[in-house]
Parts: structure tokens; sequence; C-alpha cells
């Protein structure tokens, strides 16, 4: 008992932290996002019934268990809990959802109702969602390569693909999906110590969740 309710508190940790770090990570977004553009994807918008999401765990190479992949050893800003990939993913997704005015089911109550376990394909995020008794539409994220991109001794990117599909938990059906197929995210400039994979995963998310066709930011 003592062992597992360390381990939901070391996720509660992760979760506040991850979220905090992409609200910093935002500000290089605004700064650079003009720079780094958006690439055009024929998507449609998502359905109007697509109103409250759950993001799920995202699904990683290795589980979402090693740290981000361009993050400097050591930690990064506010003396953070050690983010995995999949919490900064995470949290970037749901920065956007909210940018774009959806309900997000907070992360500690995605976390408790699914043990922190990431599911592995969109039928199984399905299942977990409604199993879990969310009420709301499921996002599964499948990261399928985030690796840096080296120029010699220099790394000047982050070569990503992945894959962000929505999923209606009662039907089991995709409602909504994107492919991102594997290219670099530049990091321009200097990029604060830690915040590499903050800043790829948010310029990723902004990107590929800009067809969801929101309705803006709740004043």
């Amino acid at each position: 008992m003592t062992s597992h309710n360390g381990k939901q508190r070391c996720r509660r940790r992760h979760a506040r932290a991850a979220d905090r770090l992409a609200m910093g990570g935002a500000l290089l977004i605004g700064v650079w996002s003009q720079a780094v553009g958006c690439a055009s994807m024929a998507v449609p918008p998502a359905p109007s019934s697509v109103q409250r999401i759950a993001v799920l765990p995202p699904h990683t190479p290795g589980s979402g268990s090693a740290p981000p992949a361009a993050a400097a050893p050591g930690g990064g800003l506010f003396n953070a809990p050690r983010l995995t990939l999949a919490d900064v993913l995470a949290a970037a997704a749901r920065l956007e959802l909210v940018r774009q005015g959806f309900q997000v089911v907070d992360p500690l109550t995605v976390d408790a109702a699914v043990h922190g376990e990431a599911p592995a394909s969109p039928e199984m995020a399905a299942q977990m969602a409604r199993a879990a008794q969310l009420n709301a539409t499921a996002m599964f994220i499948d990261v399928r390569l985030w690796e840096p991109n080296n120029t010699g001794m220099r790394t000047d990117g982050v070569i990503v693909a992945l894959d962000v599909a929505l999923v209606d938990p009662q039907t089991g059906s995709v409602v909504w999906e994107v492919r991102r197929t594997p290219k670099p995210v530049p990091l321009y400039g200097v990029v604060l110590q830690g915040q590499a994979d903050i800043f790829v995963a948010e310029t990723v998310m902004r990107e590929l969740l800009a067809p969801l066709g929101g309705k803006g930011p709740v004043a």
C-alpha cells in the first residue's frame, strides 16, 4: 500500500510539474512560432460532438519510462521532478486543447483512473476511458520516433513522428486522427537547460492539433 501511494504521489507531482513547464514552454513557442511554421495538412476538424477530452498517457518508445531525448541532465526549471517524454507531451496537448476552448479532464483524475498506464492502441484507449468512466472523448498519442537531430557535435533539432487520435469510448471508433511523418523540429538559438523537449512538444502539438477547430479560449 505504501509503495502504491508513493507511486501515485510521484505521478501527481509529475503531472503538476509538466503542466507548469508547458506554460513556460508556451513563452518560447510564442517567440518562435512564426519561424517554425506549421505544415499544411488536409485534416478535417473534429466532430461537433467532441467537447470534453481526456488526454491519456502517451505511448512512447520504452513506454514513457525514459527522460526526454533532448533534455539536459539535472532537471529543468522550478527544480521540477525528472519528467518523462510522456509527461511533457501530455502537458503540451492539454495546453493546446485549452487554448482552443475544449474542456480537458484534469490530469490527476485521468492518472488515478488509468493508474498511469499508457494505451498501446486506439482500441485500448477506448477501453480504458470507458472502464474509467471519464465521460470524455479519449485522446490517444502514439510516439513513433523522437530522437535528436545532430549536426556534428551539436544538436540542432529533434526528429519527431507521432500519431494523435480522438476515440469515442462508447463505440471504440476513431472520430478524428492525424499523423506526423518523421521530420525535424528545429531548435532556434539557445534553449534553456532542460527545455528543448518542452519546446518541441509544444511545437508539434500546436501543429497537429490546429485542425481540430476548437471554439477558441474561454473568456
